[in-house]
């Protein structure tokens, strides 16, 4: 492999994993969103747990 292959392959590698990092991200501050909505309407953690409203991505 020649240099410039290596770099396309390690900005490749790299980008990919911005974008994973960057959609857990994107996952979490939802998450933390509807649970600091919920927490207006139900005050209680353990039943705001037990109601357990899942994210679910299009795919």
């Amino acid at each position: 492999m020649d240099t410039y292959s290596l770099i396309a392959l390690g900005t490749l590698l790299v980008s990919l994993l911005i974008l994973v990092l960057l959609s857990q991200l994107f996952r979490n501050l939802i998450r933390k969103q509807i649970d600091d909505q919920m927490k207006e309407m139900i005050p209680i953690k353990a039943i705001r747990e037990r109601i357990g409203i899942r994210i679910k991505l299009r795919k």
